[in-house]
């Protein structure tokens, strides 16, 4: 991440914002929404290990809690192998569709994401 520059992107808006580029820690919190937002094999643009698919265990007849539990277990290990800031993905809560979680960063920050 760090010989590539980024320009900022504000999800709220669906907007690039290039006059004020992001720190490391801000390029971590965006690169992990990114790679949650994205779908798995969809968009050639992204190699095929970028991107969260839920799609096997989403309608399925799952308890509630093995589902969130297994959404959980992939979003930790994704976001910690596939972003080489992220020490440890923690502390998630889960209400009314949105999750939030804190990552442990190895730039002395820790980041709440609401997700």
């Amino acid at each position: 991440m760090n010989t590539i520059k980024s320009v900022k992107f504000d999800y709220d808006t669906n907007s690039f914002i290039v006059d004020d580029p992001p720190s490391e820690v801000e390029q971590v919190k965006q690169w992990v929404e990114l790679y949650i937002k994205v779908e798995l094999d969809k968009y050639k643009i992204y190699n095929h290990n970028f991107g969260m698919d839920f799609s096997d265990i989403i309608g399925y007849r799952l308890p509630r809690s093995v589902q969130v539990s297994e959404i959980i277990r992939r979003l930790k290990r994704g976001i910690i192998t596939g972003c080489d800031h992220v020490n440890d993905v923690r502390d998630f809560t889960f209400d009314k569709g949105k999750f939030t979680f804190t990552l442990i960063t190895d730039l002395g920050e820790e980041v709440i994401l609401h997700v």
